[in-house]
């Protein structure tokens, strides 16, 4: 095993002993997650909670985006989704819990790591569902030109995100809060 990911596995264990950063890790995970799902069908759930969406309504609404994200986009699009809803949940977990034993949030690496979880919002169903997001920047209908349609977006993202962990496994060990 090489020192990086040393330096990586002891500032994850360091984080994840406490299970107070399991759970905002899962909560994050499930909020990223359900962003995209409500993002990519804005417009069904506003119409849902116009009809006084009840908690079942609004559940069925999203497993249903969810499932209309997977038939559209494919089971590649779909599960860089759920990737980077974890991995967003675990980066925003070590960004907080080194805010909390350094004082410090470590930066313009760390802050790139919000730059991962858009691409990965913006990335996160079919062109034509991530019409929202990419009109934006003003390239609505813009992923239909790429042949990888948006996963061009999602894997940059993912390694965004893995570095970010990195740098901050590396601040944590620089801070003496992780030790090898």
């Amino acid at each position: 095993m090489n020192m990086d990911a040393i330096v990586m596995k002891n500032a994850l264990q360091s984080v994840f002993r406490n299970p107070r950063y399991v759970v905002i890790s899962i909560l994050i995970s499930v909020f990223t997650f359900f962003i995209f799902i409500f993002v990519n069908n804005f417009s069904t759930f506003v119409t849902a909670i116009s009809l006084g969406a009840s908690p079942t309504l609004l559940l069925a609404v999203t497993t249903n985006g969810a499932v209309n994200i997977f038939d559209a986009s494919g089971a590649a699009m779909f599960t860089s989704i759920i990737v980077i809803s974890i991995l967003s949940g675990i980066t925003i977990s070590m960004i907080i819990y080194q805010l909390r034993v350094t004082g410090s949030l470590g930066g313009k690496k760390n802050l790139a790591s919000f730059g991962g979880i858009f691409g990965g919002a913006f990335s996160s169903a079919c062109s034509a569902c991530s019409t929202t997001l990419a009109s934006i920047l003003g390239a609505a209908g813009g992923l239909a030109i790429f042949p990888l349609k948006g996963l061009e977006f999602s894997l940059p993202s993912i390694g965004i995100l893995v570095a970010s962990m990195y740098f901050i496994s590396k601040g944590l060990m620089k801070s003496g809060k992780c030790k090898i």
